[in-house]
C-alpha cells in the first residue's frame, strides 16, 4: 500500500514538471564563430586602435577589440571611463581627464592598474594613450579609456580579480555632435531622478538614466535632456553641461555638488572671463539656477567633449531668447575652437611614423 501511494504521487508530481523540449544548440567552432562576428560587427562602428592592458599591447583589428564576459565592468558594472580628443595630432586636455579618472578610480574603489602611486599609474596611462593613438594613424578624434575592477568571475565583487585598463581610438564619424548642432538645437526638460552623489560625482559606465534622458528627449524633439535637481533647478543634459548668459550678460553654470564636475564647462568658464575682460560679458559664475530664472536668460548652451558647445534655441517648445545662436555662444565656441586647434598649455604633441 505504502508503495503504490509513493509510485501515484510520484506520477503526479512528475505530470506537474513543466518540460521545455528545444532543438539542440548549435556549437559553433571557432572559424565559424568568428565568421559570423566578422559578418555582425562589419556595419557597426569600428574603432581605430584599442589597447587591452590584460594582453599587454595594442591591436587594430576590429574582431581582436574585446574584453571578457565576466571583466566586471559587465558583471556589475564595476568600470569607470572617460576621454580626451585628438586634434590635429596632438592630443588635447588629456591631463584634466586623467585626474578626474583617478579621483573616479579612488571613489569606486577599482585599484589602480599601473605603478604604486597615483602619479605613477597617470604618467604610464598618458603614455598607454599617446601610444594607442600613434598606432591607429587617427589624427583627428577621440579617445576612450576604461578602467574595470576587472575579469575572473561573476560574483558581487571582484575580489581576487586584477583591475584592467582599455583605451579605444574613435575616429571622426563616431560623434556624438553633429557639425548641423553647432547651428542650433532643440531641448525639453525631463523627468527622470538625479544619481545619488557617489554616483554623479564619478564617471562610471553606469549611464542608464543618461541613456534614458536622451531617449525621452528625442521621443519629444529634444537631443539630450535637461534634467532639474529636487528643488527644480537646472542639474546638466544627459551627457553635457548646461551655460546660461543672463539678460544683464552674466555667464552662469550650475555648480557641481550633484552633477559631474564637466571638464569642457571649465574651460568654457575660463574662457569667459576674457570675454569679460573684453566688455562682453559682465560677469561668470558657478551657482544654483532655479529654472525660473533659467527660462528667462537669453542664451542657452550645452558644453562636452572638450570642444562641443551647442547654442540651446528652443526649450521645452519656447524659443530661448531670439530663436538663434546668441552672440556669447558664437564668441565661446570660436575660441574654444581656437584653443584646441592653436592652443599649448592642454596639449601633447605626438610623434607618427
Amino acid at each position: 500500500q505504502h508503495g503504490l501511494q509513493s509510485w501515484i504521487g510520484a506520477a503526479m508530481s512528475d505530470a506537474k514538471r513543466r518540460r521545455l523540449e528545444a532543438p539542440p544548440a548549435k556549437v559553433l567552432g571557432r572559424e565559424e564563430y568568428l565568421a559570423k562576428l566578422r559578418e555582425v560587427l562589419h556595419p557597426m562602428e569600428n574603432p581605430a586602435a584599442m589597447y587591452n592592458s590584460l594582453v599587454g599591447g595594442v591591436t587594430t583589428d576590429p574582431e581582436l577589440m574585446t574584453i571578457p564576459i565576466h571583466d566586471h565592468a559587465v558583471v556589475r558594472g564595476h568600470a569607470i571611463f572617460d576621454t580626451c580628443s585628438i586634434v590635429g595630432g596632438r592630443l588635447y586636455r588629456l591631463d584634466i581627464h586623467l585626474d578626474r579618472h583617478m579621483d573616479s578610480a579612488e571613489r569606486a574603489r577599482i585599484s589602480l592598474p599601473f605603478g604604486s602611486s597615483v602619479q605613477e599609474c597617470k604618467d604610464q596611462m598618458r603614455s598607454i594613450v599617446a601610444q594607442t593613438v600613434v598606432a591607429s594613424g587617427v589624427r583627428d578624434g577621440g579617445v576612450r579609456i576604461y578602467t574595470s575592477a576587472g575579469p575572473g568571475n561573476f560574483s558581487i565583487t571582484s575580489e581576487g580579480c586584477t583591475s584592467a585598463f582599455y583605451v579605444v581610438v574613435l575616429r571622426p564619424t563616431g560623434a556624438v555632435v553633429k557639425d548641423s548642432d553647432l547651428d542650433g538645437i532643440h531641448e525639453v526638460t525631463v523627468d527622470l531622478p538625479l544619481k545619488p552623489p557617489l554616483l554623479a560625482s564619478t564617471k562610471t559606465n553606469n549611464y542608464l538614466l543618461n541613456a534614458m534622458t536622451a531617449m525621452i528627449a528625442r521621443d519629444n524633439g529634444g537631443k539630450f535632456g535637461i534634467l532639474l535637481d529636487g528643488d527644480d533647478c537646472i542639474a546638466e543634459a544627459s551627457v553635457l553641461c548646461c551655460a546660461f548668459v543672463t539678460a544683464d550678460k552674466r555667464l552662469i553654470t550650475p555648480s557641481f555638488d550633484k552633477i559631474l564636475a564637466g571638464t569642457t564647462v571649465r574651460k568654457v568658464l575660463d574662457l569667459g572671463k576674457r570675454l569679460v575682460a573684453e566688455g562682453h560679458l559682465a560677469a561668470v559664475s558657478q551657482e544654483r539656477i532655479p529654472k525660473t530664472v533659467a527660462k528667462q536668460c537669453v542664451e542657452m548652451m550645452l558644453c562636452g567633449g572638450d570642444s562641443h558647445l551647442l547654442p540651446v534655441i528652443r526649450w521645452d517648445g519656447q524659443p530661448v531668447g531670439t530663436g538663434s545662436a546668441g552672440p556669447i555662444a558664437k564668441k565661446l565656441l570660436q575660441l574654444v575652437n581656437e584653443d584646441a586647434k592653436s592652443g599649448d598649455d592642454d596639449h601633447y604633441e605626438l610623434v607618427y611614423p
